[in-house]
């Protein structure tokens, strides 16, 4: 990217005892110290330039200079124009200072190029608890040498930052604080210790560090070490060796671009129980393997596991299926139990009726037809004289026999009908059951 497309601002900070000490001057330390932006150098850069042996550096016309240089230059925030020599032949680059921003130019005569980048700039918050005031001067240099050895340019917090102590130990916080300052990473470094009044007095400390990148949005790295019965020489070499393995280990880490699109959209995509978002989806992550499970109300979920390339984007289209719709049924269980008693609905009236008239009727029957069999075979009109025997006989048999058995019939069948029990009533439901089925 190049620098011209930064807009320019004041780059201020607080006062550190890193760059007291840079600002005070150590000659032996200038290459390593000026990673650190100055805070009172409000309208300058530093640019480091980068070319082969002998080759004569000009800026803005100035007297030359020959690689390789001490130190950065420290120029003016705006525009200028760096040209490089190297026999008879010349390249010349234009580049854009920002106020506080460190870039670096290289010069390559073998393919007649210049490249510009801007290095990776890090918010450095410090903190030496019961350490010597002398001590933690030394140990604020030796953290910034640690990480200049890998190239990453340090940034003090504005003066108006105001980050607390608990801002420093949620990543959350950092994320924002290294937003708000344009830095990548924010790096947290501190060295306690509870024994030990003197600079040169063994003493157990404690080393912490901790490095967030900004554009992952979560730890690249961290360390917690000790140094027990230290010197401070001691403590020193150990504090260079701890930070500069931190910052490579930060810096090493490959990063890829993710892309999630679904069909139907607006899914809740989760890397494992961490929410990402909702999809359509695009967010830097470490190159690496991931499980990605999508949720949507109303759709089944969806997983699936993704490889996210180094310096690469992957795109993952991922389609969600309607959930199958549940039809429920209801199934009533009767319960019944031996002892529970049927109830039915009262005999209707007109059962009661025909049944009375049948039993009336049959009676009437039966007594007629019993009438008529007691005078079958009787003499219609009394015997006369001395024959003693009756010309005309009744002959009733077939008749009383018909109705004797058509009034029985009747009369049972009025019976039947008044005692045949009214419809049943089924019992109340004791149990219900819903079934489900697909």
């Amino acid at each position: 990217m190049s620098p011209s497309v930064h807009s320019q601002r004041r780059a201020g900070g607080r006062f550190s005892l890193s760059v007291l000490l840079l600002l005070l001057g150590a000659k032996e330390s200038a290459r390593a110290d000026s990673h650190v932006v100055s805070p009172f150098a409000e309208q300058s850069g530093e640019v480091e330039v980068f070319g082969g042996r002998g080759v004569q550096i000009s800026v803005d016309g100035s007297p030359a200079q020959t690689l390789p240089l001490s130190a950065p230059l420290s120029l003016s925030a705006g525009i200028h124009f760096i040209t490089a020599t190297q026999d008879r032949a010349t390249l010349s680059t234009k580049i854009t200072v920002r106020a506080g921003r460190a870039l670096e130019v290289r010069f390559n005569f073998e393919v007649q190029a210049v490249s510009v980048t801007i290095p990776p700039h890090a918010l450095l918050l410090e903190e030496y608890e019961g350490v010597a005031p002398e001590l933690a001067q030394e140990l604020a240099i030796t953290t910034v040498r640690a990480f200049s050895k890998q190239r990453l340019t340090l940034l003090l917090p504005t003066r108006e930052a105001e980050i607390t102590k608990d801002c420093k130990a949620q990543p959350s916080c950092l994320i924002e604080q290294a937003q708000r300052h344009e830095s990548d990473y924010a790096v947290v470094v501190s060295v306690s210790t509870h024994k030990g009044n003197g600079t040169d007095t063994p003493s157990e400390y404690q080393i912490r560090g901790q490095i967030i990148d900004r554009s992952v949005g979560s730890e690249a790295s961290s360390v917690i070490d000790s140094c027990s019965g230290c010197s401070s020489g001691q403590l020193s070499v150990k504090l260079r060796t701890v930070f500069s393995d931190l910052a490579a280990k930060a810096l090493s880490r490959t990063k890829g671009i993710l892309r999630i699109e679904s069909e139907p959209p607006q899914a809740a995509v989760y890397a494992g129980s961490v929410l990402l978002g909702k999809t359509p989806l695009t967010m830097t992550m470490w190159a690496s393997t991931i499980d990605l499970k999508a949720v949507l109300k109303d759709h089944q979920p969806l997983e699936k596991r993704v490889v996210i390339a180094d310096n690469t984007e992957t795109r993952v289209a991922l389609k969600l299926e309607p959930e199958e719709k549940e039809e429920i049924r209801q199934r009533r269980v009767i319960v019944i139990g031996r002892d529970v008693p049927v109830r039915r609905e009262p005999r209707p009236r007109w059962r009661l009726i025909a049944g009375g008239i049948g039993i009336g009727a049959g009676g009437l029957l039966i007594g007629f037809g019993s009438g008529a069999l007691s005078i079958d075979g009787q003499c219609i009109t009394p015997a006369m004289g001395a024959a003693r025997h009756c010309d005309q006989l009744y002959s009733t048999s077939a008749i009383g026999t018909g109705l004797v058995a058509s009034g029985a019939v009747l009369a049972v069948s009025a019976v039947l009908l008044l005692a045949w029990p009214g419809k049943a009533i089924p019992p109340t439901p004791l149990l219900t059951q819903g079934i489900t089925s697909r």
